[in-house]
């Protein structure tokens, strides 16, 4: 009976060993924590550290996710909070998000490797591109990247899709969020546009800007936006649950929040919850991943593996609090960040060249668009105690 009792024993820290090791040893070394879903490390230096994503990522029941903080050779901490996949798992690093407006770091990052290739510059002008643009002798590649193009924030506006009566036509709107518009059609939207600031002289978040950017990578590589991504990025970087211009593949189950995203503010003819507008939105929006590939990303890009010292002071060199694909969080941190937003997905990405730790990793991706409060607060928590 004993050799029994051992026998299961010794299966059972098998199994617990191979769980820590996982999904290629991104957990190995870790203790887990498992009424919480949090992995950590116990080496003392990053105690501090430890004890504030456990206090974080238990503050409340609205903070759901996945999440990693890790330094350029360490991983710190892991956690799957109160949320459970397609498969009815925890959430855990390998679970896929829609993850917004983060696409836009590697939206830059591609521009920034085709300049460095020469087949872009960022003094190019929108009009060598797009001739027919009235407006594109004044914008330049530079201008769009850093936010300050003058273009408008989004392909529509609150008039758009609006009858003779003054009510919506939602044949027309449920055709834009199922990507039914062609390329031509999206452009025609903003062609005739009179620019809402003089490029150059403010910053203006543009959504537009960065699918136009997405536009122009596709006109000098003839490659589709996806493909080129794929291939000069998620690949390189070993990005193997990342996916630009795709629907269908994100694992994470997005949640209905009421008096926030309770399907007030889209058509009621749409019957998902998630986003169907793989070409409309690619460049500025378009992208699923998971914190472990996103952590692999950021690591390649400040690595410098992804791009040189140059295009890197380019990317960060902020005007207007805005760099290339990433914002200005605290200057005197030196903490960078990106948040991205659908109708259902909230996440962020923050980098901090701190003066504890080195480069510090934080990434954050919710099914849910609550609980901002508490990821803005973990974020400037970790800046501060990277800082201390």
């Amino acid at each position: 009976m004993k050799r029994i009792i051992s026998f299961v024993l010794i299966i059972a820290l098998m199994l617990s060993l191979c769980s820590c090791a996982k999904k290629g040893g991104i957990y190995a070394g870790l203790s887990y924590d498992e009424k919480t879903n949090v992995w950590y490390t116990k080496d003392e230096k990053y105690k501090g550290l430890v004890e504030i994503m456990k206090q974080d990522l238990t503050q409340s029941a609205d903070f759901k996710g996945s999440y990693i903080l890790a330094t350029d050779d360490k991983i710190i901490c892991i956690g799957g909070v109160n949320a459970k996949d397609v498969n009815g798992n925890k959430v855990d690093a390998y679970t896929t998000y829609e993850i917004g407006s983060i696409t836009k770091m590697i939206t830059a990052t591609a521009v920034l490797q085709l300049c460095e290739n020469g087949k872009l510059s960022l003094e190019d002008k929108l009009e060598k591109f797009f001739p027919e643009f009235t407006n594109g002798k004044d914008i330049t590649i530079s201008q769009m990247l850093h936010m300050q193009s003058g273009l408008r924030r989004d392909f529509i506006t609150d008039d758009t899709f609006l009858t003779e009566t003054g009510e919506r036509d939602y044949e027309e709107w449920k055709r834009y969020y199922y990507d039914g518009f062609s390329d031509e059609e999206l452009l025609g939207m903003v062609f005739d546009d009179e620019l809402e600031n003089e490029p150059g002289t403010a910053f203006l978040y543009s959504n537009v800007g960065y699918t136009m950017l997405a536009m122009i990578i596709e006109k000098v590589t003839g490659q589709k936006f996806g493909e080129y991504v794929k291939a000069n990025i998620f690949d390189p970087c070993g990005m193997e649950h990342s996916s630009s211009m795709a629907t269908g593949d994100v694992t994470s189950i997005p949640e209905v929040v009421q008096g926030k995203n309770d399907l007030d503010d889209i058509p009621v003819e749409i019957d998902t919850l998630y986003l169907q507008m793989a070409n409309t939105l690619r460049g500025c929006g378009d992208m699923h991943s998971c914190v472990a590939d996103m952590l692999m990303f950021d690591r390649a890009l400040l690595g410098g593996r992804l791009l040189k010292e140059e295009s890197l002071a380019e990317m960060f060199g902020y005007k207007y609090k805005y760099g290339c694909g990433w914002m200005l969080l605290d200057v005197r941190s030196k903490a960078w960040y990106h948040g991205g937003e659908s109708f259902f997905y909230l996440g962020y990405n923050l980098y901090v060249d701190s003066s504890k730790y080195g480069n510090l990793y934080l990434i954050q991706l919710h099914p849910t668009v609550a609980g901002d409060e508490y990821s803005q607060k973990l974020m400037a928590d970790i800046v501060r105690e990277g800082n201390r």
